[in-house]
This record gives structure tokens, C-alpha cells and sequence, in this order.
């Protein structure tokens, strides 16, 4: 990790940088990624003091034990809890890698992935206030869909290709430190990793997500309405995956468009995939996982999301 430091904030500089001299600057960028960093701050440390405790503690070799020998029963595992627990992707960082490092199978970790930022129970609840029961329940019933699917999937190419990496050899070595039996702890030194590690990740995604929100605008989002309903699902995926807006905020933009002629398959792909691979869960996974897992990953969100919208359109169809 200590290797892609330079790279990692050398790019987001030059976007800052890159903002500050564009014409029509006006210097919220820097502003409003620190703004969000500050009220994102609790959760950082958070996800940094659990890392430095699941290094310490033994719950990660319990977890491989009872999950290493029964791939497939940690598939469904995962996705049952990724579809109920309210886990972003940067969150689950620290716990998926320590997890990872112990041999947990990556199908479990792919699942979860999947399954845990599409939605949680205050999520849920939301939902269906804003767009109703059915399709609260039939978003929480793909979130469950789309973690079994992407775990099996990816279960069956470990299988097939035995001899492949797909972690970053960084994330399964962990500091020499750590590592020397004559240290008193591994917490300091695993958690002020995780810190920094998180952090640069989260500056990257949060800039990125203001620079592209800016430019798009959210009344670019009404595009998604006057689409034919055949090709509004791709178009939903297309746009609510590297132009999503935070899933809460998301909700009323949705129920305007549907009142404006979007398709509730639309909808329904358009939070999927935002939530499954938003910035905030691709930088996350890209943070772990070598560029051919990372494609993967990408494959089966937006494959996930396309057959979940259009799903929800054939039913409502029939």
C-alpha cells in the first residue's frame, strides 16, 4: 500500500489543482471534499480502530475456519448479511482484508461487496415511504440476487483457474512489524495503516464524485425520462454508477422522474447500480483487488443491475 501513496494523492492534487485553474472555478471543490472528509471522519477512524482489533483478536481465524472449508455456505452467508447491514464499501475495507490475508475465499468477499451497499433496514424503510413496499422489497430481494450470483460466478472461475491472484500482493503481506512476534501489538501499526489507506481512497472517490457531479448536473438526470423504455435501463446503469448521488438524496430524484414517465426498472437500476459500484465501493474493491478482479467485479454490478431493472419491468409488464 505504502507504494501507491504518492501515486494515490498525486492524482487527486492535480485535480485540485486542475479545478482551482479551470476557468469557471469557484474553489467549492476543495471546500466541500474537506467538508465531507470532516463529517466522514467518525466513520474513518472507525473502520481503522476495527481493523487494528481484528488483527489483534482471533475472529478472523475463526471466520476462516468455519468459511474456508464450506465456500459455498460463506457465499450465501454473505450475501444475506451484505443485503441487511448498513455497509458501505470503503467500510468494509478493513474487515474484508484482514479476512482476505487469513483465506477467506474471495467469492465471499465478492458477494458481500455486491450485496451490502445496495441497501440496509433504514434504507429500506425509506424506500418504501418514497416508492412503495414492492419495490423497497423487490431492491433488497436483488441486492440478496446479485451477491448469490456474483459469489457463485466468481467461485466457479476460482475453481476453474486455481493458479490465479486475485488479491494485490500488498494487501495479503502484512508490515514486517506486525509480523515480529517480540512487538506487544499489531493494533497500532494495522490501524494507522487502514487510516491512511482509507483516507487517500476516500479523498480520490469524494473528488471525483464532486467533479463529476458538477459537470453533469443534477438536471442532466432527467435525460433518464424521455428515454424509450427498452433502453432507459442501460442508460440508468450508465449514469447511476460514476454519476450517482447519495442513495437518501436519491430517492425523492427518483419518485420525481418515475412521476415524470421513468420506467420503475429504470429506478431500480439506477440504485443498483450506483450503490454496488458507486466510487465509493470501486475504490474501495480497486484498493484490494488485482484489475482482473476489479473487472469482475464491474461485469457482474452492471450485468446485476441491467437484469434487475429489466426484471422489474417485465413483472410490472405482465
Amino acid at each position: 500500500m505504502k507504494g501507491r501513496i504518492p501515486l494515490v494523492w498525486g492524482v487527486t492534487v492535480a485535480l485540485w489543482v486542475g479545478s482551482a485553474l479551470w476557468p469557471e472555478a469557484n474553489g467549492d471543490l476543495i471546500r466541500s471534499v474537506l467538508a465531507e472528509l470532516i463529517k466522514l471522519l467518525p466513520l474513518i477512524v472507525f473502520v481503522a480502530l476495527l481493523s487494528g482489533w481484528l488483527a489483534g483478536s482471533r475472529l478472523a481465524d475463526r471466520c476462516r475456519d468455519t468459511l474456508n472449508s464450506r465456500p459455498w455456505r460463506a457465499i450465501v452467508l454473505a450475501s444475506l448479511i451484505g443485503s441487511v447491514t448498513p455497509v458501505c464499501g470503503i467500510a468494509s475495507v478493513p474487515l474484508i482484508a484482514a479476512l482476505l490475508r487469513q483465506g477467506v475465499p474471495i467469492a465471499a468477499a465478492m458477494a458481500f461487496w455486491l450485496s451490502a451497499p445496495v441497501t440496509d433496514p433504514g434504507m429500506l424503510v425509506l424506500t418504501a415511504g418514497i416508492l412503495g413496499w414492492p419495490f423497497a422489497l423487490g431492491k433488497l430481494l436483488a441486492a440478496l440476487m446479485l451477491g448469490l450470483v456474483a459469489g457463485a460466478v466468481t467461485q466457479g472461475l476460482v475453481l476453474r483457474h486455481p493458479e490465479r491472484h486475485w488479491v494485490r500482493r500488498e494487501v495479503m503481506v502484512t508490515d514486517a512489524a506486525s509480523c515480529d512476534p517480540r512487538q506487544r501489538s499489531s493494533f497500532l501499526t494495522e490501524a494507522v495503516s487502514t487510516f491512511t489507506m482509507v483516507l487517500r481512497w476516500l479523498t480520490l472517490a469524494l473528488t471525483i464524485e464532486a467533479l463529476v457531479r458538477t459537470s453533469f448536473g443534477e438536471a442532466g438526470y432527467a435525460v433518464l425520462s424521455t428515454v424509450d423504455s427498452l433502453w432507459a435501463v442501460p442508460l440508468a446503469v450508465l449514469v447511476g454508477g460514476p454519476l450517482y448521488i447519495e442513495g437518501y438524496a436519491a430517492l425523492p430524484l427518483l419518485r420525481g422522474l418515475i412521476d415524470m414517465g421513468l420506467t420503475p426498472g429504470a429506478a431500480m437500476a439506477f440504485l443498483i447500480s450506483g450503490a454496488a459500484i458507486s466510487l465509493y465501493s470501486a475504490i474501495a474493491v480497486w484498493s484490494l483487488m488485482r484489475p482482473i478482479a476489479f473487472g469482475l467485479y464491474l461485469s457482474l454490478g452492471i450485468v446485476g443491475a441491467l437484469v434487475a431493472g429489466w426484471v422489474t419491468d417485465g413483472l410490472l409488464a405482465w
